[in-house]
């Protein structure tokens, strides 16, 4: 797997926006009555994908203050992301002194918090400020669910969709973007010019990459309940077989092909004419490739579906934290509708509220359309805990053995399910 996925967020404090929010969110408070609460200070956590989101992020929470004036934030991102977020996070809880409010993300370390017992639970609080917990997508909620409790409340998502280069479509003779896994592997095909370093699909080989088309094929990675793989079942097989060919015909390479780090990378330098990603590469082509014309869509359907993964982001609260009331009130905040729809107008990320897919935003930005009709048909990526290295090591390694021809689809997946499993056996 790629480990963390890109985020980049922002805000827009205001005092009349954040009144009406206030009353949104049902806090049961007052501007009047927190001013006379005793001052308190809750320490925020995440992690930042550029200098921007932090001062983004630093800006909204000035609107928080205005509402809460005796609730002051101590903003203190986390450098880096993926594994030395969450190695120092594990410092600070052995410590005892972790943030009060801390960004949660998918993969393995919603549930390894959770396992953990990192993270308190939310529903007191979500049910006495009468908190809109309904609105929110529940592939993307579910994430941060065990046992019929609530430990964090997401933020922000984006699915993996098909992002195509207009230009070399047009060049290309094709009028529309790919619908089905036949019409994908022909374009990708067309597109396809070795000898220019130009590839019709361009992706890496971690999970993430492949695992939709399992889903899409009606198979998967694991059951529901995650206690057991389903790697090697005949719709898994067949997933991934169609996965593996793209590559091992020659319409589809990983980014180091071309001299790129990733695949939005390899899109940007136009080495690429479709690349699987989230809405996290719109701002990174905007601002590293301007040049570049480009549209998204929904994913190609399978013999079952189109479905795709999506990766939310939440806030939730520690342990740790000597003030949970005002943390709450803080994610309250942020999270909220008003509170979302700033966050989303920044363009970085999509919302995780139902009711916010119709933003005037998007119709401004018609580019994330593609993404936002995914959102409907997505699961969550996720795994169990203590599968961190195994998802970017083994799982990688099968699959460049796969797509490389040294062994087959069948016998990679039958290695992966192997070596999991044991992991799961001693885990339970």
């Amino acid at each position: 797997m790629n480990g963390k996925m890109r985020r980049s967020v922002q805000g827009l404090g205001s005092l009349s926006v954040a009144a009406a929010l206030l009353a949104a969110c049902g806090s049961g408070a007052s501007t009047a009555a927190a001013s006379k609460s005793q001052p308190v200070t809750v320490t925020l956590s995440g992690w930042t994908s550029s200098p921007v989101e932090a001062q983004l992020l630093t800006k909204d929470l000035q609107g928080f203050s205005k509402v809460y004036p005796n609730i002051h934030v101590n903003y203190q991102p986390i450098s880096g992301s993926g594994s030395n977020y969450e190695s120092v996070l594990r410092t600070r809880f052995v410590a005892g002194d972790a943030p009060d409010v801390i960004y949660v993300n998918n993969g393995g370390e919603s549930s390894t918090f959770m396992a953990n017992n990192d993270l308190i639970p939310l529903n007191s609080y979500i049910a006495s400020s009468h908190f809109s917990i309904g609105d929110f997508y529940k592939s993307s909620l579910s994430l941060f669910e065990k046992g019929g409790k609530i430990y964090g409340i997401p933020k922000d998502q984006s699915p993996l969709a098909l992002f195509y280069n207009t230009q070399m479509f047009q060049q290309a003779g094709i009028a529309h973007p790919p619908t089905t896994w036949a019409q994908l592997a022909a374009d990708a095909k067309l597109l396809t010019d070795p000898a220019k370093h130009v590839y019709g699909l361009i992706n890496s080989v971690q999970e993430p990459r492949w695992a939709q088309f399992l889903y899409q094929a009606g198979g998967g990675v694991m059951n529901s309940s995650m206690t057991k793989f389903t790697l090697t079942s005949p719709a898994s097989v067949r997933g991934y077989t169609y996965f593996v060919n793209l590559y091992r015909s020659g319409y589809a390479t990983v980014p180091t092909t071309v001299g790129a780090s990733w695949g939005g990378q390899a899109f940007g330098m136009g080495k690429a004419a479709m690349v699987l990603s989230g809405n996290w590469l719109i701002p990174f082509l905007n601002q590293t490739y301007p040049g570049i014309h480009y549209n998204t869509a929904v994913l190609p359907s399978g013999p079952v579906s189109n479905v795709s993964l999506t990766f939310p982001v939440a806030y939730g609260i520690t342990r740790d934290s000597k003030h949970p009331g005002a943390a709450w009130k803080l994610i309250a905040y942020l999270t909220s509708r008003s509170g979302m729809t700033r966050w989303m107008k920044l363009g970085l990320a999509l919302p995780t509220r139902k009711s916010l897919v119709s933003l005037p935003y998007y119709q401004q930005h018609p580019v994330t359309k593609g993404l936002l009709a995914q959102l409907p048909n997505s699961i969550a990526w996720t795994f169990p805990p203590g599968f961190v290295q195994f998802s970017s090591t083994t799982m990688v390694d099968q699959t460049t053995l796969a797509i490389e021809g040294k062994e087959s689809p069948a016998q990679a997946l039958a290695n992966m399910q192997q070596g999991g499993q044991s992991i799961l056996n001693s885990a339970g």
